[in-house]
């Protein structure tokens, strides 16, 4: 027979708590997510763990010729009159979201390697960099994704490029929906089944990255991309739909997911004491709510 055995270990740096707790003194204090130190056994991975175009391995960027391919041949042979903007602008903002993360990677190996104000006081191992070396897979992912939207889904081809009322649907369904329903799939990711087959693969990064946030197996990333379509897909439906609405909503995503991960801090603490609410519109590499204590209250920044 099997025995499965799962151990959760939590360290609290005092430095790091005392930093923590100096910005949120009127909150119950939380630990950190870098202060959270999963170590899981036997763990036994769950169904569509692989992405579907990992036997490609250096050559997966292939799946997109197809797409490609059309938008050009659309370009050449189409009146400039009927050209799809939003079409168009797929690929140029697959390679923005690439560039942002390798920027955010880049900023904060070099502020790791430098070795001040770090939250862990660890450097990065190699294992580490060669388990998180796939994350842009979920950025060919949304890519497919948008493609296919573009050309199946009412409403989502020849977007504008600004709408207002769709900007304000869209950070309305942010805040509203989208945060309640990933705050609890993320509580239901730590439950011991799903953790030990899914999350953990996440939790095994001590020293986080900023691209550690998207280091998920494949079925997490189908879950998330369907929370954060809700935004989308409800502009587009009603006709509000904008092409910075789309592309400004995911960069807020990905800005928020690389500077929580980050093993440093951006942010002063002046800035929260300044303007308050702002802790619930964003969070910060010292302030990531755990999962394993009572009383939480989700940021609105994921």
């Amino acid at each position: 027979f099997t025995v499965q055995l799962e151990c959760t270990i939590y360290t609290t740096p005092p430095s790091t708590y005392k930093a923590t707790q100096h910005r949120n003194s009127n909150k119950i204090p939380f630990q950190s997510h870098f202060q959270l130190a999963h170590q899981t056994m036997a763990s036994k991975p769950g169904i569509l763990t692989d992405w579907p175009w990992t036997p490609l391995g250096s050559f997966k960027y292939i799946i997109l010729v197809p797409w490609v391919t059309e938008t050009i041949y659309s370009i050449m042979v189409k009146d400039p009159k009927e050209w799809d903007l939003t079409n168009f602008t797929v690929i140029p903002f697959l390679l923005w979201r690439m560039l942002h993360n390798q920027l955010w990677i880049s900023l904060s190996r070099y502020r790791t390697a430098k070795g001040t104000n770090r939250i862990v006081d660890k450097g990065i191992e190699f294992d580490q960099v060669d388990r998180e070396r796939n994350w842009d897979d979920q950025i060919l992912f949304n890519g497919i994704l948008f493609f296919l939207a573009n050309k199946y889904v009412p409403g989502a081809s020849h977007l504008p490029l600004w709408r207002t009322d769709g900007v304000i649907i869209t950070m309305l369904l942010h805040v509203g929906p989208v945060e309640f329903l990933y705050y609890w799939f993320h509580r239901a990711l730590h439950h011991h089944y799903l953790y030990s087959r899914y999350h953990s693969h996440h939790h095994s990064s001590i020293v986080t990255e900023p691209i550690t946030s998207v280091i998920h197996p494949f079925a997490e990333h189908i879950v998330y991309f369907a929370l954060f379509a809700i935004p989308m897909l409800t502009v587009v439906f009603t006709g509000t739909g904008s092409i910075i609405a789309i592309g400004g909503y995911i960069t807020y995503i990905d800005l928020m997911n690389n500077m929580g991960h980050c093993n440093f801090e951006l942010i002063p603490n002046w800035v929260f004491s300044i303007f308050p609410p702002l802790k619930y519109l964003m969070y910060t590499p010292s302030y990531v709510p755990s999962l394993s204590l009572k009383n939480q209250i989700p940021s609105l920044g994921l």
